[in-house]
């Protein structure tokens, strides 16, 4: 049995969509729910009117998150975007499919329509602090290892943070655990730019925490960290998704990315 949990900030135009398709994909013991985290539009209203059950969380896309997992008494949770603008494949009927013991987590990987966008967090911040710092997980989760379309066990919701930092979250927990997991095809997924300047700041957050907190990040060291993160979050927020910017941009990101990091602290001690 699955939880579907559509969870979604001011989607009032796409969340009938996304909870049509979790209908589809669901079962007898199923449940379908959207987990409206803090909209002020009519979100709330579009997904009732769909048919799924309503939950109000906190703001936060990682608050939303953990609040649907404690509430949550199926085996299976699988979490859904609730911005999906076209529908092109039924995205929970995939990452069902893939669902098997004893798997923890399945991770949706999709394909942008061309022209791609530039996935600054993808590219350049995520993968660069996870290669120093947690290398058992670097390249292992996909070319959309910040996917947001994914099944999990529920109990590795427990410690999300609070934004969106929380792929970045699971991923590295369960590398760190050895768990098994997949990775699924869920097939086009077009993404719509919104400006989010604070994304990086969060993701970037959530890696030394857990750096810190698996010995990986000598904490007299983390500002240090703290301040590389600030100054390529600063680079990536100079973008506001200009098509014909897209080259130089992606260039110049990696560019900034490929810089040499700060010590961790504990070059001495290995």
């Amino acid at each position: 049995m699955i939880t579907f949990a559509v969870v979604a900030h001011n989607e009032e135009r796409s969340v009938g969509d996304v909870v049509g398709q979790a209908f589809a994909a669901s079962r007898s013991g199923d449940r379908v729910v959207v987990v409206d985290s803090a909209s002020t539009d009519d979100t709330a209203a579009n997904a009732a009117q769909a048919g799924a059950e309503v939950l109000t969380a906190p703001l936060g896309k990682g608050a939303a998150m953990r609040f649907v997992a404690e509430r949550t008494t199926t085996p299976w949770l699988c979490y859904l975007d609730g911005d999906l603008m076209e529908i092109h494949r039924n995205i929970p009927a995939a990452l069902r499919a893939a669902v098997r013991d004893p798997l923890v987590m399945v991770v949706g990987e999709f394909a942008d329509p061309p022209p791609e966008p530039v996935l600054s967090n993808t590219i350049a911040l995520y993968p660069t602090l996870v290669r120093a710092l947690f290398p058992e997980a670097d390249g292992k989760f996909g070319s959309r290892p910040l996917s947001g379309f994914r099944m999990i066990r529920p109990s590795l919701a427990e410690g999300l943070p609070d934004d969106f930092g929380a792929e970045a979250y699971l991923n590295l927990t369960v590398a760190v655990s050895g768990r098994p997991y997949v990775i699924t095809d869920i097939g086009l997924y077009p993404q719509r730019f919104r400006y989010k300047p604070d994304m990086g700041r969060q993701i970037g957050r959530t890696i030394l925490d857990l750096a810190v907190a698996h010995g990986r990040l000598d904490p007299a060291a983390r500002p240090e960290w703290d301040r590389w993160v600030d100054r390529l979050v600063a680079a990536m927020a100079d973008y506001r998704g200009e098509v014909d910017d897209r080259a130089r941009f992606r260039s110049y990101l990696l560019d900034l990315a490929a810089a040499p990091l700060p010590p961790t602290g504990l070059e001495l001690t290995r």
